[in-house]
């Protein structure tokens, strides 16, 4: 007998809505709704939590009852069958209007990703018991998943909190250079056909990495930044080598191997040192999130400044990461136009115990720090300690290799995106963690069966890396314009300051959220607005006096970094445009 609901009266007039079938399931009271709603809510304890997850949509009650037993807080609806969500709009819209409702995995970032986190204070979870007990399998692993992406969204936030400043900076040192690189834009889609490889910088990359120069004419082979010298090392030369750490620390992955003249991908947020000493062809991109709402529309969000920087250059080129350049470099071949892809060297895991192949900048730094009381094995089993790790399926299946929770954050990544995308991808990198949704192979075997391309991906490289990227005198005059302006800010600060001018500091916090530089200094105000978000009890004079502080403060530190960017936009002329 096939199940299907029914709306039924009650005695208060309300409707109740029941599952028939085998056996009928009530979702609500057949004589009270209402009331019964009002006794779960009132037993329900939110605490501090800014946000409530509700497994079990039914018509809709308790929800009702939340938000005005619980006012400001973010309501999230779990339901698993989606004629349940039309019948409840049909029946009573306003029990749901500002929820959330979810209803797939798949509705989980586009319901979420419009919401801010910078007054999260936990998620509490409500069960409507009919509902959940359904399928708890359901909405246990939504759950989990709304977690995941809530601590993802808190994670990116603490790494702005810790890198943007520098991020900025290096942005201000690099602009001048994009007029005499190359835009990564102008590489879309010019390797369509073409298989693309990722090497990466596991331990399994040294038993296999020979098979890669008898690829090299028949598909593109990026490596990230960390596998350089190891490539160097068997004299095989990578096609591009991608860099978009913006610590002084990433530069060692290039010693010694500047000479090699490999085309360079940098972001443009990247360490400007990396860019200064490289030989060849530097190819730039920008680093961007996209994501589509609720509503099916699709938003940007751009690297920190660079939304006003865009405004006077041409477009460079977004990429977009999942939090590590090997991540970037798939969506790189995403946007060249290569099929399949193949990841080498992608291990996800401390197979053999080891943390990276031999030959790495970290390996050679913990060679020199070796004794006879402390071998390099000891140094590796040492750092493994300090992580949190876990057992995840091998390469291969059958057995079980150590991995940890930012390896299993990748895994996932390239597990969803080998899922998404309309080709294979292939895990050629013969050991590590399994990765899911991707056809395992070997590199040898690759390079048996893939026939060599018509034209070399170098040649193909070469010919599409011209440079004519713009008039570098517009972005002069816009910084010329920016440092007037900040400045104007910077003063109207201080004097609201030395004042004590509640007015004036008004006016102050107005400037920085109405005038043509506001994308430059909010993200020196994000930490700054986040706490007064999470501290509403501040008067507003205390409030509007710590905001005011902050904007001098990032008004000084911007006049720095324009003031660098003026410097060396000021060098360039039209006439230094060329051909590389």
């Amino acid at each position: 007998m096939m199940a299907h609901y029914e709306l039924r009266d009650t005695p208060t007039g309300m409707k109740t809505l029941v599952l028939t079938g085998e056996r009928e399931i009530k979702f609500h009271s057949s004589f009270d709704p209402v009331r019964e709603a009002q006794r779960a809510v009132l037993s329900f304890a939110c605490g501090r939590a800014t946000h409530i997850a509700v497994c079990g949509l039914g018509l809709g009650y308790h929800i009702k009852l939340l938000r005005e037993q619980f006012p400001g807080r973010t309501i999230i609806v779990i339901e698993r069958d989606n004629e349940i969500v039309t019948i409840a709009r049909a029946t009573y819209p306003g029990h749901i209007d500002d929820a959330a409702v979810i209803t797939s995995l798949n509705d989980v970032p586009a319901a979420l990703e419009t919401m801010g986190v910078d007054s999260f204070r936990g998620l509490a979870v409500f069960f409507h018991r009919p509902s959940y007990n359904l399928d708890k399998e359901f909405y246990d692993t939504l759950l989990a998943d709304i977690n995941r992406f809530f601590s993802s969204k808190l994670s990116d936030l603490l790494t702005r909190f810790e890198f943007e400043e520098r991020w900025i900076e290096n942005i201000f040192h690099n602009i001048h250079k994009l007029y005499g690189a190359v835009p990564v834009q102008r590489l879309f889609g010019k390797f369509r056909g073409y298989p693309g490889i990722i090497v990466s910088a596991g331990p399994s990359l040294r038993a296999n990495v020979g098979a890669l120069n008898r690829l090299r004419d028949r598909a593109l082979i990026v490596c990230v930044d960390t596998a350089l010298k190891v490539l160097l090392k068997y004299n095989i030369r990578p096609h591009l080598v991608m860099t978009i750490d913006a610590q002084k620390h990433s530069l060692k992955h290039f010693f010694g191997a500047e000479s090699a003249g490999i085309p360079l991908l940098a972001d443009i947020v990247s360490y400007p040192r990396i860019s200064d000493r490289a030989a060849g062809i530097t190819i730039f991109s920008t680093t961007s999130k996209y994501y589509t709402d609720a509503d099916g529309n699709t938003h940007r969000e751009p690297t920190p400044v660079m939304d006003w920087v865009e405004r006077f250059i041409p477009p460079i080129g977004d990429i977009q990461s999942g939090g590590s350049v090997a991540t970037s470099a798939f969506d790189l071949l995403l946007n060249l136009g290569c099929s399949p892809i193949i990841l080498a060297g992608q291990d996800l895991a401390y197979t053999g115990r080891e943390i990276h192949c031999t030959g790495t900048h970290h390996n050679e730094g913990w060679l020199a720090a070796t004794t006879r009381f402390s071998n390099l094995e000891s140094i590796n089993q040492g750092v493994i300690r300090k992580r949190k790790i876990k057992y995840v399926e091998a390469y291969g299946g059958g057995s079980t290799v150590i991995s940890d929770y930012v390896f299993d954050l990748y895994k996932s990544w390239f597990e969803d995106s080998a899922m998404k995308v309309p080709f294979k991808v292939i895990n050629a990198t013969e050991g590590g963690a399994r990765i899911r949704n991707t056809v395992e192979t070997t590199l040898a075997s690759l390079a048996e069966t893939l026939p060599a391309a018509k034209k070399s991906p170098e040649s193909v490289l070469h010919n599409a890396a011209t440079c004519a990227f713009g008039d570098p005198s517009i972005l002069y005059a816009a910084i010329i314009a920016a440092i007037e302006a900040v400045d104007t800010v910077r003063k109207t600060a201080d004097n609201a300051l030395s004042q004590n001018n509640a007015g004036g500091i008004e006016a102050c916090a107005r400037a920085v959220t109405g005038n043509d530089v506001a994308p430059l200094f909010n993200p020196f105000l994000r930490r700054t607005n986040v706490y007064l978000s999470r501290h509403s009890g501040l008067s507003a004079e205390k409030a509007l006096s710590i905001l005011a502080t902050d904007i001098a403060s990032a008004s000084n530190r911007l006049l720095q970094l324009l003031a660098a960017g003026k410097e060396a936009t000021a060098k360039l002329t039209p006439k230094r445009h060329g051909t590389i």
